[in-house]
């Protein structure tokens, strides 16, 4: 178990710091020949902060700088469960890394060897006029109705013979283009017509010579970035106006209530029930494959199971032979297998929220009555912190980033940067590889939940034996 220290937390806003940089050196010069040193020195810095925070967070890298994170730079984040919201924080900074990345592929399908040699003569940007259509075809999708045609144009200027210059390029339109149709810009070089010409708009044209970026895109990309975070911030605040510590009354309700004492014996993992899934026919209950804590009392023991995202093992090092008490309601609708909200205040007012099943008398330990709001209710916090790195759980899914890191940072050195195969199989990696990691934890993360409940769990003959109870 480590704790989110100073230096992880600097860490963490630093490698985020090499993130922002590298979308403003994109936004401010959107088209630079290659390599882009500017962008390979943004990932060289972030990746050192993340270096940095992966050997604090194992504990590789002790020092004595970084205490723990006072609770006021915390924001009173100790003191409410936080283990919900890391799912939408994850989602988040996805989405978010995502507008760098998108704004990328735009600057590399825009810097084109065309373009590339093309300003390096005396080049021109002038209205042009189609003299000839050499073959069009229509890209129908749900954005809408595009023509891409590839025209042969009259521009001001004249060629080697004295003749006027003709041209041949590209164009993307939403209508069909007509033969004398004057179109409003195209980028040539006037003593090189050989190199052809390219078709944008006056609005584009500074991003292609090194300017900022184009309004139209800064545009895209600001409502790409806002809509999640619109998401986060109503669903933060939401949550912060649940933001006080959980009690047993907050969690239990009007329902009487029972309390147990108990203490931390360690860390499992099993499967617990709940309500069968309306959409299903079957009816039967849903299971769930959580971490526990094992909580052992003079009567027995019984498992607090915990959010996916904590390490009970972790978890149970740091509690392990603390006591406290153990609250849950019975609700006398459902059956005794099915699970409950529950909460373990220790004695020294820390507090873990789960679920427990009530059970039965005869197999799980019943406690005693309890008279809620209790009478000496007293400020509580959550446990914490959490496990910041899991070597059984993250570790092979770093692979993944590690990959997609890699192939961002071949791309903006300029590989294959015609648009050949090996600059598609880049940004292919790019988005492959952290999708691969994420999903490649979350696999892990149910193989080590499995082996800690002994492997894996028979769920038809747990059902039919809920079904027919002996």
């Amino acid at each position: 178990m480590r704790e989110r220290d100073l230096g992880t937390a600097a860490a963490s806003v630093l490698a985020w710091v090499g993130a922002t940089a590298f979308l403003i050196c994109l936004l401010v010069r959107k088209i630079v020949p290659y390599p882009r040193w500017d962008l390979l020195a943004c990932l060289a810095f972030s990746a050192v902060a993340s270096l940095a925070w992966w050997l604090r967070a194992t504990g590789r890298w002790r020092s004595r700088l970084g205490g723990v994170v006072p609770p006021t730079l915390g924001l009173k984040m100790g003191r409410w469960w936080w283990p919900p919201m890391r799912g939408l924080c994850t989602i988040l900074a996805v989405w978010l890394l995502s507008v760098p990345f998108f704004l990328l592929a735009f600057s590399v399908s825009d810097n084109s060897p065309q373009l590339a040699v093309i300003t390096q003569h005396d080049y021109r940007f002038a209205t042009v006029t189609i003299t000839k259509i050499q073959h069009s075809y229509r890209n129908q999708s749900k954005a809408g109705t595009t023509y891409v045609s590839v025209v042969t144009v009259e521009a001001p200027g004249r060629d080697a013979h004295g003749k006027a210059l003709r041209l041949r390029g590209t164009t993307r339109t939403s209508d069909r283009v007509r033969t004398g149709e004057r179109l409003t810009g195209g980028l040539y070089a006037p003593d090189a017509p050989s190199l052809g010409i390219i078709m944008t708009g006056s609005g584009h044209l500074a991003s292609l010579l090194g300017g900022p970026a184009s309004p139209g895109e800064m545009v895209m990309l600001a409502l790409i970035g806002a809509f999640p975070v619109t998401i986060f911030f109503i669903s933060f605040f939401t949550a912060r106006t649940k933001a006080d510590p959980l009690t047993p009354g907050s969690v239990l309700g009007d329902r009487p209530a029972r309390r147990l004492r108990v203490r931390i014996a360690g860390g499992t993992a099993g499967r617990w029930l709940t309500a069968p899934d309306p959409k299903k026919n079957s009816g039967d209950p849903q299971t769930t494959l959580s971490p526990a804590l094992r909580l052992s009392s003079p009567e027995g023991t019984r498992d607090l199971f915990i959010d996916r995202c904590l390490d009970p093992q972790a978890l149970a090092g740091v509690l392990e032979g603390q006591a406290g008490w153990l609250y849950w309601a019975p609700d006398s609708g459902k059956p005794p297998e099915w699970s409950v909200a529950a909460l373990l205040v220790l004695d020294d007012d820390r507090y873990v929220y789960g679920v427990t099943p009530p059970g039965r008398a005869e197999d799980l330990p019943q406690g005693e009555p309890a008279d809620l709001p209790l009478p000496d209710a007293r400020s509580l916090r959550a446990v914490g912190p959490y496990a910041l790195w899991q070597p059984a759980v993250h570790g092979p899914g770093m692979y993944g980033f590690g990959l997609g890191f890699l192939a961002i940072c071949l791309i903006v050195a300029g590989v294959n940067s015609g648009g050949g195969p090996l600059l598609s199989m880049c940004f292919v990696s790019a988005v492959g590889g952290p999708v691969a990691g994420l999903l490649l934890i979350q696999r892990r993360r149910t193989v080590y939940l499995r082996r800690l409940a002994g492997g894996p769990c028979d769920t038809e003959a747990t059902i039919a034996g809920l079904r027919n109870p002996p």
